[in-house]
């Protein structure tokens, strides 16, 4: 074995042992007396829904899913809170682990790519994982499917997305991206989703599932407007910070407006560049979106971003070798990390949701000019061969 290979096992063992690490530390918090966690909210809501009573409190708050989150939940949420608490934080950063190094071996086979996108990954997961929100699972999910749509496994990349909107229907975005710009992906995904909807009905009675369905568009509704009207960190939760507050009706056009724009930019990146580097494109721009314009975006929600963030710092610091950027994107992680106690040096509370979409949209301009900057290259190059 060389020196070489020997090196790059190390930065890979270090590596996991970070995520072994914030996995000990985050169990550790689980069953501690006083703990923050949300999963009393999932447990909760997988009791009543076998006990046949209402899964939703109708306020817009705790239980804010699909009912079949609570199916999907039950194996942990059957199980004593103890051992359900700890067994349930060990998935969800295992498959958050195992997303994160398989994306980023699109990137890279070296090592220290690995390292560096852990350390970033690892730091913007670790709210969410002391907290125990499913944020991770369905990010480890997304993550795991972008690579197997890059190895042409469209049925398991199908399972692993439509598991990952049973837990969240967050996942939608990257759902429609994906059926929209790959085509062996529509039938398959539209059976996907169709299973995902038929199967509470598997395990209630149907007249108890359309209630619970009715009650579930109800609650959300309820839901968006305290995402309107709340702080929350998105865009337009810092743009209120700033003093400039946009209507809601106004708000939905931008949001139409910007997932087209999104559609159309991911289309063209995985059309023109290398299928590595297009489905890059395609999970960052679709995470940014989501956490810019999703109404109930919390600084822990960019836990799903992280992996963007530690792929551009490595690409910046091991193949730009650029100081600037490399500088650029550790403070983009830190800024993202300790993005509350940062906001309160400027602000006051409930206002310090400003830093992480502040550095969202700055990552996200960078990341047009880049993918602007990469298709113009594809197109000389390509001119520049034909001339030849």
């Amino acid at each position: 074995m060389t020196a070489s290979s020997v090196q790059s096992t190390q930065f890979r063992r270090a590596a996991w042992g970070v995520w072994i690490a914030l996995t000990f530390v985050a169990c550790n918090l689980a069953v501690t007396r006083g703990a923050r966690t949300v999963t009393p909210s999932y447990r909760s809501a997988v009791q009543n829904w076998f006990a046949g009573e209402p899964i939703y409190n109708m306020a817009g708050s705790d239980f804010i899913y699909l009912p079949q989150a609570a199916l999907v939940f039950a194996p942990w949420g059957l199980l004593p809170v103890p051992v359900g608490e700890v067994l349930w934080r060990i998935t969800i950063l295992g498959i958050l682990a195992a997303g994160v190094y398989r994306f980023t071996r699109l990137a890279s086979a070296d090592n220290r790519w690995f390292l560096i996108n852990t350390f970033a990954s690892a730091g913007t997961a670790a709210g969410c994982a002391r907290n125990g929100q499913s944020t991770l699972i369905v990010t480890g999910l997304m993550l795991l499917a972008i690579v197997d749509l890059h190895d042409r496994r469209w049925w398991r990349a199908t399972l692993l997305l439509s598991l990952a909107f049973a837990f969240k229907p967050v996942a939608i975005v990257v759902i429609l991206l994906v059926a929209a710009i790959y085509l062996q992906m529509l039938w398959r995904l539209t059976i996907g989703l169709l299973f995902v909807a038929v199967l509470p009905f598997l395990t209630q009675s149907p007249d108890y599932v359309i209630t619970q369905f009715q009650a579930c568009y109800e609650n959300s509704h309820t839901a968006f407007q305290v995402g309107i009207t709340g702080h929350w960190a998105q865009l337009f939760g810092m743009l209120k910070v700033s003093g400039l507050e946009i209507p809601s009706s106004a708000q939905q056009v931008i949001r139409i407006a910007v997932a087209g724009a999104t559609l159309v930019i991911c289309w063209l990146a995985v059309r023109r560049l290398l299928p590595a580097r297009g489905l890059f494109y395609l999970y960052a721009f679709a995470t940014s979106y989501l956490m810019l314009f999703n109404s109930r975006t919390e600084g822990s929600t960019y836990a799903m971003i992280g992996p963007v963030y530690g792929l551009l710092l490595a690409e910046a610091w091991l193949s730009q070798r650029s100081q600037m950027r490399t500088i650029g994107y550790l403070l983009a992680v830190i800024g993202t990390v300790f993005n509350f106690d940062l906001a309160l040096l400027v602000v006051r509370r409930p206002d310090e949701i400003w830093l992480c979409p502040f550095i969202c949209v700055l990552v996200t301009i960078d990341l047009t000019r880049r993918l602007i900057r990469e298709i113009s290259n594809v197109h000389v190059t390509s001119r520049s061969t034909e001339l030849a």
